[in-house]
């Protein structure tokens, strides 16, 4: 794990997380936010799991059925 990655998690981790999204492989995650790409200007949007880890993925994928919010 990368130091910015362990700072991050310790940072984002609080006692309160709750998911907002269930994957439809059964994964729960919690929507952090949309973004912007840098090198494209595509619209993302980031979101992280219980463990911390963090995840960005294209909006279209994100709404496109693989995302159900809780």
């Amino acid at each position: 794990m990368t130091r910015l990655a362990f700072l991050w998690r310790r940072v984002t981790r609080t006692q309160d997380w709750q998911p907002t999204h269930r994957h439809h492989k059964g994964g729960l995650y919690r929507l952090i936010g949309p973004a912007v790409l840098e090198t494209n200007r595509s619209d993302v949007v980031i979101y992280d799991d219980a463990d911390g880890a963090v995840w960005v993925r294209p909006v279209e994928e994100f709404n496109d059925g693989r995302f159900s919010q809780l």
